[in-house]
């Protein structure tokens, strides 16, 4: 290991040099930042991260580890600083900002879906083993089974279709909530809350099988279910980068990496969330209405069509070489 001063002597001209170039685009606006000046940065703060980590392992308690924190603290906030502009910034942000966070968090967001179809296919599977379980479900849904008939036409239209829009937009908005946030708790409680909704889900799936009703329950489930559970399973994704970021900071202490993590994470939840309005709008006043089973779930193929169209595709950068110029 090299002495504090021979490490100080080492990287001093590097730290300077960020110093400076902090302090240079920390005066301008954003427009009249350079991208290689704005790269540049970027590549020092990381170098100075590393730096950090470096002393805070050989050099603890030292005066060095404190001049390293407040140098990082100074030029973290002028690389990630926002343009201001407030509500404007909004269509930008739904137009390319959240899809680049989706991609960005989909492997989290994968994992997240992976818990869900894991506790539907063991609540599907749970049914088969113990068709006793049926009697678990709600008193109503039961009674629909025996008739053979599911869905309500008369919940839809009117107060009551409103009332009812109303109630299961809080409710989706209170669950993805729970999803994200709980994911701070090392991400436990975040995989529990999936798998028991999947499971939930797939004891009603295979209790609508064994009554020969596939068509009418997943004519229920699919019109907003596309919509619904992918938000679920985008906030949980969320939740569990957070709590990737406490478990697993790296060199970064677990504040550090939390802080790092927390705002994309958090973004991406709240701006899913806001799709959940149109998840509970067709909630309420499709899903229960009598237009023809096959009719709704056009609506949840074309909703979930549109939807990953926007998620995937939105906000890619043209690959290099490919640029449209406007000189022939």
């Amino acid at each position: 290991m090299i002495s504090q001063e021979e490490f100080r002597r080492r990287e001093a001209p590097r730290w300077e040099e960020l110093i400076g170039l902090a302090r240079k685009l920390g005066s301008r606006r954003l427009g009249g930042r350079s991208a290689a000046e704005v790269d540049r940065l970027s590549s020092l703060v990381q170098r100075l991260s590393s730096d950090l980590a470096l002393a805070r392992r050989d050099y603890p308690d030292s005066e060095l580890v404190s001049e390293l924190e407040r140098l990082l603290a100074t030029a973290q906030p002028v690389l990630y600083r926002q343009p201001r502009g407030g509500l404007r910034q909004l269509p930008v942000f739904f137009a390319v900002g959240l899809p680049r966070l989706f991609r960005d968090l989909g492997g989290y967001v994968a994992v997240a879906a992976g818990c869900l179809v894991s506790g539907v296919v063991a609540g599907w599977a749970a049914v088969g083993l113990r068709p006793d379980l049926t009697g678990l479900l709600p008193a109503g849904y039961r009674a629909s089974l025996a008739v053979h008939h599911l869905g309500n036409p008369a919940a839809v239209g009117g107060q009551l279709g409103s009332q009812l829009s109303a109630f299961i937009i809080q409710n989706n908005i209170r669950v993805a909530a729970l999803a994200c946030v709980l994911g701070l708790l090392l991400g436990v409680p975040t995989v529990a809350l999936l798998l028991a909704n999947g499971f939930q889900l797939g004891v009603l799936a295979s209790a609508s099988h064994s009554a020969g009703l596939d068509l009418q329950f997943w004519s229920l489930i699919v019109p907003h279910g596309v919509i619904e559970l992918t938000v679920i399973c985008t906030a949980a994704g969320a939740g569990l980068r957070l709590g990737d970021a406490v478990l697993r900071p790296g060199l970064r202490s677990r504040e550090e990496a939390l802080a790092r993590a927390a705002r994309p994470a958090v973004e991406l939840a709240l701006g899913a969330a806001c799709l959940l309005v149109i998840a509970g709008l067709i909630e309420g006043f499709v899903t229960p209405s009598t237009l023809p089973d096959p009719a709704k779930l056009a609506v949840g193929a074309g909703t979930g069509l549109a939807l990953y169209s926007w998620l995937l595709l939105a906000g890619r950068r043209p690959a290099p070489g490919r640029a449209i110029s406007g000189n022939c």
